[in-house]
Order: structure tokens, then C-alpha cells, then sequence
């Protein structure tokens, strides 16, 4: 069953035309039975004509005591006091040879004659029954029939004779891939131009739709999808619609949140720390004023987590001198953080991704050594890779070590700060920008994390 997976087409338009070219093959193959059936009536049918137009003669003047008629070549008579028995084979084909071996007699006699048709076979030059090769020419057939018909005086007379096929002495193969070619090919080449124009005209409200969709990240704004098309792509461009609708509203709401937050939550930690001030004991006034601090940086942090996933700002950044001047203003006499490499130019939020590259700059700096950044060009985009020689990420913290709020304590200082943040948000202007964040322990010890920019 997996080969078979495999095998199936991926696009709607490959599963259509195999469903379509498969189906016309099946019925192709089923109605050809009929096809047979008729040629096989088209070979015997001169045979049983010159058969009749022979025979008329010895009807006519037989007489089972005349033994001077003259009889044709691979012609026998012979006479029977009763009526032959009646062939077990009643084939629909057989039928059809016995009428038309009927109708020959009553044209060349000028009266109607009873026929007992008592065998036809299609027979080779050795005497070999030959059924469908003969149909395609690969021997010569001959058409060997046997009948008799009713005389006056009571007696039936028996003519057994033999004549070649009245169809083509064609190459076989000239034969099949003219069979081949006018009743597959063309129907296969007709049901594939069908496919097309059906695919066409069916698939392109749906690449519309799915256009819509890609576009959906980089502009929540644009214009509604139109409702055209088949029944069921209209219903879902309006549910596309409704979705664009909510997300335009959901983003207003954070908007909103982010104002209140930033508004109501902080006000009060202003006001708090005027008032502790106020208070006599030294001590206790600077536990709390720690306190708020921590508060302010959480809030903080959960602002620009809830502000990553936002591109305000796109335009063509040098990323070589956006990173060089970022480990500039970082670098120390013990941590030089040296640059290699080349990234060229991009289409980014030059503040998004400074931040981005901040969080991880400074997260290798406080828990690591030997931090080193690389600019790597590749054909899906501009890696920027952060390395370190440090403790790492435990490896099953790897996979989970971008959620919000989540912290590598495991491996990295368990007295550091932070709250779980600086991963999350990083990934977040990664993805905003179409890349990805990657994460993974180097060897010999250390880090390695990599900013993915499509071009």
C-alpha cells in the first residue's frame, strides 16, 4: 500500500486525469469485447456470402441420387435421411452467422431457405482453430462452415466447405497500433485536454483562494476575495472573508490590550515607586523597589513577545552592516565577538531584527564563551549564525525551548534572570519575516543558533 501512496498524484489536476485516463481505460477494455465481437462477424461475413453464392447452384439441382454435380474446390456433400442434430453452441456470434448465411441463400435462390448452420470455424493453413490472432492478421484464416438445408423429397443435404477470411492480411502490427493509436491514444489525449480545461476553470477560484491566503500574512488589509465560481468555492471565499474579518478584529483587539497594558499597568508601578519614597525603613523600600523592577521588565518582555510577530517596516537592510554595528556596540575585551562572512542585502524590519539578534546575542553572552556570529548565503535564503562554547540545551528541551515562558534551566546557569521570553520573541520576528528559528547543540560543546531569512 505505500508504493502505491506514492504513486498517487499530489495536485488535484494529476489525481483527476489518473481517475479520468484509468476509468476510459477500463471502459475501453470492457467495450472492446464488443469491438472483437463485430470484426470476428466482419471476417466471416464474405466467407458465408461466396459460401452461399457457391452453394445456391447445388441446392438447386441436388438430388441425393445425382452423383454427376459439379462440386467446387474444398467443397463436400453428403446426404442424410433425417435433420442433423442441432449444435450445442448457440452463441450470439453463431446466430449471426446462420441469419446471414440465410439471407445469401434467399438472394442468389430468389426464395427463402431453411438452414441448419452446423459448424464455422476460423481455421489456419495447418487446420488449427485460429479465433482472435485471425482478427489481427497473423495468419492467413480460412472459414470453415458447415450447414445443411431441407431437399423435397425429404432427405437434407450436407455442404461442408472452406473459404479464406474476408478481413485485412495486414501486419499484425500495423493492425494493433492502428487499433492502439485511433481508440487509446486519442481518447487518453482527449481526456487529458478535457482534465486541462476542467482543471482550469474549476482550480482557478481555488489558486485565487489559496493566493489570497499566502498573501494573508504580509497584508491582513487586502481587498476580500470575490464571490465567484462553482457553489462550494464561493462558500469558502466567504468563509475566507469572515476569517480575514475576525483576524483584522482579533489584531485590533491586541492593539488595543497592548495600549492598555502599557497605559494601565504601568501607570501604577510609576505611582508605586513615588511612593516607596515615602517609606522610613531602607531596607524594606528596596525590596520592593526590586520588586518593581522585576514587575516592569516582565511587562516588558510580554510587550515586545506580543510586538515581535509584527513587520511595521520592510524595507532593503544591509545585513553586514546591521550586524557588524550590533556585536560592535556588544563586544568586550573578553568577548571581541568576531563577524565572518557575507549576507548581502534583504527586505526586513531593521528594528524587529536587531532585536531579534540582540536576544540571542546576549543570551549566548551570558551563559556562554567564545561567541561568534556567520553570515551564510544559500539558495533559500541568508542564514546568521550565533555559536557558542557553552553548556548547551538539554536535547529534549530542544524541541520546546521557543515556547513563551519556557527556560533551559536544565543546561543552562540556574541563578540567571529572565522570564522564557527572549527565545519566544526571537522566533517570532524570524517567522514574521517568513524564516525560521533553528536550535541545535554543536559538537565539542556549545551552541548554535540560526536565523533563517528567505530572500
Amino acid at each position: 500500500m505505500r508504493w502505491l501512496r506514492r504513486l498517487w498524484p499530489r495536485t488535484l489536476f494529476g489525481q483527476l486525469l489518473l481517475i479520468m485516463v484509468s476509468g476510459t481505460l477500463v471502459i475501453q477494455l470492457m467495450s472492446s469485447s464488443i469491438w472483437f465481437d463485430v470484426r470476428f462477424a466482419q471476417v466471416l461475413e464474405a466467407p458465408v456470402r461466396l459460401m452461399a453464392a457457391r452453394s445456391a447452384p447445388l441446392i438447386a439441382q441436388a438430388d441425393c441420387h445425382t452423383e454427376n454435380l459439379q462440386v467446387p474446390a474444398h467443397y463436400q456433400l453428403r446426404c442424410a435421411e433425417s435433420e442433423p442434430a442441432q449444435p450445442e453452441d448457440q452463441r450470439r456470434g453463431r446466430r449471426r452467422v446462420e441469419l446471414l448465411l440465410q439471407q445469401a441463400l434467399k438472394y442468389e435462390l430468389g426464395h427463402a431457405q431453411a438452414v441448419r448452420l452446423l459448424k464455422v470455424q476460423l481455421t489456419d493453413e495447418r487446420g488449427q482453430p485460429i479465433v482472435w490472432r485471425s482478427l489481427f492478421g497473423l495468419r492467413t484464416a480460412q472459414a470453415h462452415i458447415q450447414f445443411a438445408v431441407p431437399l423435397p423429397d425429404g432427405h437434407w443435404l450436407s455442404i461442408d466447405g472452406q473459404e479464406l477470411q474476408g478481413w485485412s492480411g495486414e501486419s499484425a502490427w500495423v493492425l494493433i497500433s492502428d487499433y492502439l493509436l485511433r481508440v487509446y491514444a486519442l481518447r487518453i489525449v482527449a481526456v487529458l485536454l478535457v482534465c486541462l480545461i476542467a482543471v482550469r476553470l474549476c482550480l482557478r477560484p481555488l489558486r485565487r483562494l489559496a493566493d489570497a491566503a499566502r498573501g494573508l500574512g504580509s497584508n491582513l488589509a487586502q481587498p476580500p476575495l470575490a464571490l465567484d465560481g462553482p457553489e462550494e468555492v464561493r462558500q469558502a471565499a466567504l468563509a475566507f472573508n469572515a476569517m480575514q474579518q475576525r483576524l483584522i478584529a482579533m489584531v485590533n483587539d491586541k492593539a488595543y490590550f497592548l495600549a492598555a497594558v502599557s497605559h494601565d499597568l504601568r501607570t501604577p508601578l510609576t505611582r508605586m515607586r513615588l511612593r516607596l519614597e515615602r517609606l522610613p525603613d531602607d531596607e524594606q523600600r528596596e525590596r520592593l523597589r526590586q520588586n518593581i523592577t522585576q514587575m516592569d521588565n516582565m511587562v516588558g518582555q510580554v510587550l515586545d513577545y506580543l510586538r515581535a510577530g509584527e513587520q511595521q517596516n520592510l524595507q532593503l537592510v544591509d545585513l553586514d552592516r546591521l550586524v557588524a554595528r550590533l556585536c560592535a556596540d556588544l563586544a568586550s575585551s573578553a568577548e571581541p565577538l568576531p563577524v565572518q562572512g557575507k549576507g548581502g542585502s534583504l527586505r526586513v524590519d531593521a528594528l524587529l531584527l536587531q532585536r531579534c539578534l540582540q536576544n540571542l546575542v546576549v543570551n549566548a553572552l551570558r551563559y556562554a564563551r567564545q561567541v561568534s556570529v556567520t553570515l551564510e548565503t544559500a539558495i533559500t535564503g541568508v542564514y546568521i549564525h550565533i555559536d557558542d562554547r557553552g553548556p548547551g540545551i538539554a536535547p529534549g528541551l530542544l524541541a520546546t525551548i521557543t515556547d513563551p515562558f519556557v527556560r533551559g534551566e536544565g543546561s543552562r546557569n540556574q541563578a540567571s534572570g529572565g522570564y522564557g521570553l527572549g527565545l519566544s520573541i526571537a522566533q517570532r520576528i524570524a517567522s514574521s519575516h517568513g524564516g525560521e528559528l533553528l536550535l541545535h547543540n554543536r559538537e565539542g560543546g556549545g551552541l548554535r543558533v540560526s536565523v533563517l531569512l528567505p530572500r
